[in-house]
């Protein structure tokens, strides 16, 4: 079942009020590659006018792209995760010049993984922007599934007004 996408008919300033904009939505990937983007690219549309910022999805890592020496400094490791709707670019900032950031955690082929972040199009691409990548079992894969098709009813509704 695919979702209906309908890009949002109300004021930006209103749709910080549905509260899917502030927490990151378990999506499946393919939600994600069919969302709508805005005028602005910085948020996209799911479902009934659901304005979504962040998202949050379960896969596995299919690939891992070391950058060439003079990217890493700046984009790090790029993994493209799958989860059986489609695949998707996740991509983690480097960051710059400071000291006390935590160590990226790295995940291997084959390794399943919970990914945070923001959702966005770069060179007419889709992809998610790292703000958190944790390595997570079976048993969270299945029940992130359940999640996101008890999500997907819940977008099919209208946002509140």
């Amino acid at each position: 079942m695919n979702l209906d996408n309908r890009a949002c008919t109300r004021p930006a300033e209103d749709w910080g009020l549905d509260p899917l904009f502030w927490v990151p939505a378990k999506l499946f990937v393919g939600d994600l590659l069919r969302a709508l983007p805005s005028a602005s690219g910085s948020v996209f549309f799911v479902g009934n006018q659901r304005a979504v910022r962040s998202v949050e999805l379960v896969g596995v890592v299919v690939s891992v792209d070391a950058r060439s020496p003079k990217m890493v400094a700046y984009v790090g490791k790029v993994h493209v995760v799958d989860d059986g709707t489609g695949v998707i670019l996740c991509v983690h900032f480097a960051a710059q010049g400071d000291p006390d950031a935590p160590p990226r955690q790295e995940h291997g082929l084959g390794t399943t993984v919970c990914v945070e972040g923001r959702l966005a199009t770069f060179r007419g691409e889709r992809q998610v922007v790292i703000r958190e990548m944790r390595a997570v079992g079976p048993n969270h894969e299945v029940a992130g599934w359940l999640e996101r098709l008890s999500l997907r009813a819940l977008l099919a509704t209208a946002p509140p007004p």
